[in-house]
């Protein structure tokens, strides 16, 4: 159980920056500079898609986590969003990092999932309209005091949410923890052509462990390429949390989340018939 509330508390703590950051900026957007930033938006609209797949390669899940926000404020489109969650490696590299992985093992996942939210990012991009930008409902909603100044409000947002996540959290990683690794392994090897379907259901769980136990499968050579590829690119981290807290469009949330699974089952389908 001290484990288990100590993983909780690092999962935590590891995103706070990047909470805090993004509700400060929200802040300072909506009281100081919005009409100059929604200019700079338009200008450079096209290249979203293409900056949230390089950043979300960046490891752990704090980019994931601002784009939720990013984008229920309207600020972002759902293509960059996507872009996003399909690129978000979360703990994948570090554990290869420190296991000595070689480079040869570790860069074609990052290409993989690099690619796949480019593509999959500028088509939703291109085929869904963009969400009315509107910060005001989401500091409503919020209740951020905004006249208190905007560091009260982001530590305000981001204290409200962090309690929320680190409850939630807990949850799942004692879930997963009373699982286990072990058991995960059996059913992946018990049933090998579901292999794609149940990494890709293990990664959209929006929980670090869940890209810890896929990397630590791939490694171990008990699932393949197209496995961990399509359980990587489901997993974006707690990012989809954030957004069913944040985004009080549950149905777009549902959406999204299913768009994800297909997208990376689909590319697994890909990656294991070609590779």
């Amino acid at each position: 159980m001290i484990d288990i509330l100590l993983d909780t508390i690092l999962d935590i703590l590891r995103i706070l920056p990047f909470l805090f950051g993004t509700y400060l900026f929200l802040e300072w957007l909506e009281t100081h500079a919005e009409h100059r930033f929604v200019h700079i938006l338009e200008k450079h609209h096209r290249l979203g898609p293409l900056f949230g797949s390089l950043l979300g390669l960046v490891p752990e899940c704090g980019f994931s986590s601002a784009a939720s926000n990013l984008y229920t404020t309207g600020i972002i489109h759902a293509g960059t969003l996507i872009a996003v969650y399909l690129s978000t490696s979360d703990e994948m590299l570090p554990i290869m990092l420190s296991s000595h992985t070689p480079w040869s093992k570790i860069l074609p996942i990052l290409a993989v999932k690099l690619i796949t939210a480019c593509i999959v990012g500028y088509l939703v991009f291109f085929l869904v309209p963009k969400k009315k930008r509107d910060i005001d409902s989401f500091c409503e909603r919020e209740h951020c005091e905004c006249e208190k100044g905007i560091l009260h409000s982001a530590l305000k947002h981001t204290v409200t949410i962090t309690v929320w996540l680190f409850v939630i959290t807990l949850i799942l990683n004692g879930i997963i923890e009373l699982a286990g690794i072990d058991s995960i392994r059996n059913l992946v090897i018990h049933y090998p052509n579901k292999s794609l379907l149940l990494c890709t259901l293990i990664g959209i769980i929006p929980n670090c462990a869940s890209s810890i136990t896929l990397t630590t499968l791939y490694l171990e050579n008990v699932i393949p390429f197209g496995a961990v590829c399509a359980g990587l690119l489901a997993n974006a981290g707690i990012g989809l949390l954030v957004l069913f807290r944040v985004n009080p469009d549950w149905k777009a949330n549902l959406k999204i989340s299913g768009f994800l699974i297909a997208v990376s089952l689909a590319a697994g389908m890909i990656i294991q018939i070609f590779a």
